[in-house]
């Protein structure tokens, strides 16, 4: 994650700190308009996801816990 970190920063100050505020601003534009063609194109899927999400919620949380379990048991 920390060599993620410094991809980024070094990514950043390539760019001139005045054209950062507009290139954020494209990025994000392109992303909203990227998410609305998913969503008009998958909508049923959408649907179904929503409906399935809460029967699926109780499997998520067992996942979650046996997750942290072996996790906690690895040695340090």
């Amino acid at each position: 994650m920390q060599t993620i970190i410094e991809l980024y920063n070094k990514g950043l100050e390539t760019i001139p700190a005045v054209y950062r505020l507009p290139l954020a601003i494209i990025i994000l534009v392109f992303l909203v308009i990227a998410l609305v063609n998913f969503m008009r194109k998958n909508l049923l899927w959408v649907v179904v996801f929503i409906l399935l999400l809460p029967a699926a919620w109780p499997a998520l949380k067992q996942v979650g816990k046996t997750t942290l379990e072996l996790i906690q048991k690895i040695p340090k």
